[in-house]
């Protein structure tokens, strides 16, 4: 699929954007004289959730009818489903097009089809975008702007934006060139000088109010609290990164004073409506999508063309299963990050077998949806895995393959992306807690490899040969015990067509074997 394609939608709808540069203050041109409250409709982590869209759009559009509403959004659009896969995020750019975004900040997964790509797509989109702290490397030339203002009636209100530095862990692919030499950097010792630089460069432009477009989460390694408490001069943050679902927190900033902080959830739980009252307090609430029924008839118009457009490819039946292939544990909660589920291990089983290896390895941030009882579509394929990673032939040590077991378990009982499903291997992962209050203690035993004659310990000095995917093999920053390993083969599928040949090969019925996982990883806990 060539790049006119990708933004084919983009011309047919009406939406593309030749214009360029955005003015550096933006308004209404009614608007001036208005006596009405100003409204900001936002969300955040909707990972290409695209028939929320409309009732996002529809909600706004009622608000409209008594307040000055602005719509923006706080990161992660672009990828997390087939739709965003299929057309590297060009689909989703369409989408927000129609619905008339006013603003939008950076998230870490915007950066998934690396920067060439991310910066293609930013001229299509009609909306600013801000981001205070992505930067060319050895420097502070920012790559967006940091801010834009938006004059709403009488007043002159600034959104700035802040993206995660662990971006350069998750996506460290994107930021290099094709010698991996870095060019960007998000640098994380200057975070709240940014972001101050921003505000304070905002307020000297006429900014009445300020808005952080935050894309960092109530998480390491910077939250948007610690900026809020590091910073002056910002009225409210409209957060994003963690999926958190806050309705309305008052955090205060170096002054003493109060900033509203919000987050809306992910993959459009909730809508989130930020109040700007005319004598200037702020106050937010979640709308829950599901009860929205308030649709943009122009915005349901494009997303059923952009779903007309995939369907022939995004519903063909790769497999069926009588089960559900589930990243959840038994209560439900996430567990494919910290721990075995039957989708794991049918990933893993996939990675094995598409490059014909001993070993096959895949992380669990990269398996990412459930998929429930029933046929298994193309799409759902890619919803699981809607990176397009590389497929890659390695040959490993037992050493590294023992180094990546404890890289990936480093972070338990915490989550981590870089938390690895395995084939061919059964490993246990010790979880200390013993040691006063500090950070657990993990620790690898008994790592065994699956021979002819059944499992056998892993030999440190032996040669094994491990299918993997290329983030985990050279590309993402969780796991780098492979860097040095011999790459036999490089790139030579995806790993969603990774995982369709291996479907296909089980034949019409994914097996009951895979209906729960299969022991293959052990998480004790030491207390």
């Amino acid at each position: 699929m060539n790049k006119l394609k990708y933004l084919l939608p983009l011309v047919v709808f009406g939406v593309f954007s030749c214009s360029g540069k955005q003015p550096q203050v933006e308004g209404r041109s009614n608007a001036l004289a208005s006596p009405r409250s100003i409204v900001v409709v936002y969300e955040n982590d909707v990972h290409c959730q695209m028939d929320g869209y409309a009732k996002f759009a529809g909600l706004r559009d009622a608000i409209a009818d008594t307040a000055d509403v602005l719509t923006v959004s706080s990161g992660d659009f672009l990828q997390g489903g087939a739709m965003g896969s299929i057309s590297r995020g060009g689909y989703v750019v369409s989408l927000m097009n129609a619905v008339g975004y006013d603003v939008v900040t950076l998230g870490n997964h915007e950066f998934d089809y690396k920067i060439p790509r991310l910066m293609e797509l930013s001229d299509s989109m009609n909306a600013a975008i801000v981001c205070a702290n992505l930067v060319q490397k050895g420097t502070l030339t920012p790559l967006f702007k940091p801010y834009v203002l938006k004059q709403i009636g009488t007043k002159k209100i600034a959104f700035v934006g802040v993206l995660t530095p662990q971006t350069l862990v998750g996506e460290a692919y994107a930021f290099t060139d094709e010698s991996l030499k870095t060019l960007y950097d998000i640098p994380s010792e200057k975070i709240f000088n940014l972001v101050q630089s921003a505000v304070d460069d905002a307020r000297k432009a006429g900014a009445d109010y300020v808005i952080l477009l935050s894309h960092l989460g109530l998480v390491p390694p910077v939250s948007s609290v610690e900026v809020v408490q590091k910073t002056m001069g910002i009225n409210a943050v409209l957060d994003g990164h963690s999926h958190s679902v806050v309705g309305e927190e008052f955090i205060a900033n170096a002054n003493g004073d109060s900033v509203l902080v919000s987050q809306t959830g992910t993959k459009f739980q909730n809508v989130g409506v930020l109040d700007i009252t005319r004598n200037g307090k702020f106050h937010s609430r979640l709308i829950p999508l599901d009860g929205v029924v308030t649709v943009n008839k122009k915005v349901a118009a494009v997303h059923d063309s952009l779903l007309a457009l995939t369907a022939a490819d995004l519903q063909k039946v790769v497999s069926n299963t009588k089960f559900e292939l589930t990243i959840n544990g038994d209560d439900g909660k996430r567990l494919v990050r910290k721990g075995e589920t039957n989708l794991g291990d049918l990933a893993a089983d996939a990675m094995r077998f598409a490059v014909g290896a001993q070993i096959g390895i895949e992380n669990g941030g990269s398996v990412r949806v459930t998929v429930p009882m029933g046929a298994v579509k193309y799409q759902d394929i890619l919803n699981i895995m809607p990176f397009g990673n590389g497929m890659c032939l390695i040959r490993a040590t037992g050493r590294q393959i023992k180094e990546a077991l404890a890289q990936g378990a480093s972070k338990l009982p915490e989550e981590s992306g870089g938390f690895l499903q395995v084939s061919g291997l059964r490993y246990t992962a010790v979880v200390d807690t013993k040691n006063g209050g500090g950070a657990a203690q993990v620790r690898i035993e008994n790592v065994q490899v699956e021979t002819d004659k059944g499992f056998v310990a892993i030999d440190e000095e032996a040669l094994y040969t491990v299918g993997l995917s290329s983030y985990v093999a050279y590309e993402g920053g969780e796991i780098t015990a492979f860097r040095e390993s011999e790459i036999i083969m490089d790139k030579v599928m995806t790993d969603d067509e990774a995982m369709v040949k291996f479907l296909k090969s089980l034949g019409d019925e994914i097996p009951e074997v895979y209906r729960k996982p299969q022991g293959r990883i052990a998480v004790k806990y030491v207390r």
